[in-house]
C-alpha cells in the first residue's frame, strides 16, 4: 500500500468513526438519563437484580480481584498516559507527541467527567462496600492496603473505574501504533471487562453503576476522537470545561471534595497553556523521561497527599501537566545548548 493508499484509507477510517462515535456519544447521554429516571439511584437498593453477580467470596479471590481493579485506578491511567505521552514517540508506541498528548487529555476529562457526574447524582454504595475482613494469613503491614483495594467510598454512580478505564482504553487502542487495529480494541475491550467485573465481585457497585459508566466512558472518548482526534488543545479545552463543572458540582454536594475535583480542572488547564505555547516535536529518551517524571510525580503525589485548598491544587497540577507537556520542548533545549 502506497503512503497516499494509506492516508486515503485513514481518511476514510475517520469518516466512518465519525458516524460511529457520534451515535455512542448519543446513545452514552440517553442511558445516562434514562438510568436517572427508570432507577431510583439515590437509594443503596438500585439496581438490575438479575445482574448482580453471586459468587463465593474468598480471602484470596478478592484479593486477586483488588489487584485487577488497579488497571483502572487514577494512579495507573494517569501513569500509563503520562509514559505515552514523554516516551511514546521515542519507543514508537505512537507516531507523534500529538497522539500521546490526545491520549492524556483524554485522561484528564475522564476523571473530570467522574467527579461531575458522582456529584450530581451523589449516590451511595451498596450495602458494605466499605467494609472487608482482613485475612489472617495476611501480613499485618499490608492490611491497609488490602482494605484500600478492596472495599469502595465516597459516591457510586457512575462507576469511576469503569468511565475512566473505557475512555482511556479506548484512546490508547485509537492512538498507539503497537499490533494491528482490531487487537488493540479488542484488548482495550478485555481490560475494560476484567476491571468492569472486579467491580461488581468486590462488591462496590451495581451493575448499573458499571454499564453507565462504561457508555459515559465510550462518549467522552467519542466526543474527544471527533472534535480533537488531530488537535489535542481541543480535548484540553474539553477537559477544562468539565473540569469547571466538576467543581460547581463538587461545591454544590454535601460530601464534595474540591481538591479532587480541582486536581483535574489543573491538569487540563496547564496542559492547554502549555501544548498551545509550545507544542513540543522533541522525542525524549528513557533517561529524559525519568528526569522529567520523577519531580512531576512527587508534586502529583504531594498534592494528592496534602488535599490543600482548591486554588492552591489547581495551581499545583497545572504547573504539573504543564510541565508534563513542555517536558520534551525542556529537552531540546538543553541538547542544543551542550
Amino acid at each position: 500500500m502506497t503512503n497516499r493508499d494509506a492516508v486515503l484509507d485513514k481518511l476514510a477510517w475517520d469518516r466512518t468513526n465519525g458516524w460511529f462515535v457520534a451515535g455512542i456519544a448519543t446513545l452514552a447521554v440517553v442511558v445516562v438519563l434514562a438510568s436517572a429516571v427508570t432507577f431510583d439511584i439515590a437509594v443503596p437498593e438500585r439496581g438490575i437484580g438479575i445482574f448482580r453477580l453471586v459468587s463465593a467470596r474468598t480471602s484470596a479471590t478478592l484479593l486477586i480481584a483488588g489487584l485487577v481493579t488497579q488497571f483502572g485506578d487514577p494512579w495507573f491511567l494517569l501513569l500509563v498516559a503520562t509514559f505515552v505521552y514523554l516516551l511514546g514517540t521515542q519507543r514508537s508506541l505512537v507516531k507523534t507527541p500529538r497522539a500521546g498528548a490526545f491520549v492524556l487529555a483524554v485522561t484528564f476529562a475522564a476523571f473530570s467527567l467522574i467527579d461531575l457526574l458522582k456529584n450530581f447524582f451523589i449516590a451511595p454504595r451498596p450495602p458494605g462496600a466499605g467494609t472487608v475482613t482482613v485475612p489472617t494469613w495476611l501480613p499485618a503491614a499490608l492490611a491497609g492496603s488490602f482494605q484500600s483495594i478492596t472495599t469502595g467510598t465516597g459516591y457510586a454512580f457512575p462507576s469511576g473505574h469503569a468511565l475512566g478505564t473505557t475512555a482511556v482504553f479506548a484512546a490508547l487502542a485509537y492512538r498507539l501504533e503497537v499490533g494491528p487495529r482490531t487487537g488493540r480494541w479488542a484488548a482495550a475491550a478485555v481490560g475494560v471487562a476484567l476491571v468492569t467485573a472486579s467491580r461488581i465481585f468486590l462488591g462496590v457497585h451495581f451493575f448499573v453503576d458499571i454499564a453507565v459508566g462504561v457508555l459515559a466512558g465510550l462518549g467522552l472518548f467519542a466526543i474527544a476522537a471527533s472534535v480533537g482526534g488531530r488537535a489535542p488543545i481541543r480535548v484540553f479545552a474539553l477537559g477544562s470545561a468539565l473540569g469547571v463543572l466538576a467543581v460547581v458540582a463538587s461545591a454544590a454536594s454535601p460530601a464534595g471534595e474540591l481538591w479532587k475535583a480541582g486536581q483535574w480542572l489543573g491538569a487540563s488547564l496547564g496542559a492547554g497553556v502549555a501544548w498551545y505555547a509550545v507544542g513540543p516535536s522533541y522525542l525524549l529518551s528513557l533517561r529524559e523521561t525519568a528526569a522529567a517524571g520523577i519531580p512531576i510525580a512527587a508534586l502529583w503525589v504531594g498534592i494528592y497527599t496534602l488535599e490543600p485548598p482548591l486554588v492552591v491544587t489547581v495551581v499545583g497540577t497545572a504547573v504539573a501537566a504543564g510541565v508534563t507537556i513542555a517536558a520534551p520542548s525542556f529537552a531540546e533545549q538543553l541538547v542544543e545548548e551542550s
